[in-house]
């Protein structure tokens, strides 16, 4: 029992087996340079976010360091068992 099939070319049907990848073009300079936008954008974006968190914790630490450098120079307490 023959499978009824569309006849086609010889031409069209070795053209259908041939891999995807050979009808491969190399990008363009256009798409080359938005790449190359794309992944400086995202590699500011990263620095600006890494340099906002040092900040802020190095702004914090110095907070802390000015918060004890303030309750040293408060008046010690006295008459308790503390001083």
């Amino acid at each position: 029992m023959k499978t009824k099939s569309a006849k086609q070319s010889s031409s069209a049907f070795f053209q259908a087996l041939t891999p995807k990848f050979l009808d491969w073009n190399p990008p363009t300079e256009e798409e080359k340079a938005l790449e190359v936008r794309a992944r400086r954008e995202v590699r500011e974006a990263e620095l600006k976010r890494v340099t906002e968190l040092a900040r802020d914790k190095e702004a914090e630490k110095t907070g802390h360091k000015k918060a004890l450098a303030e309750r040293s120079r408060q008046k010690p307490v006295t008459g308790t068992w503390l001083g």
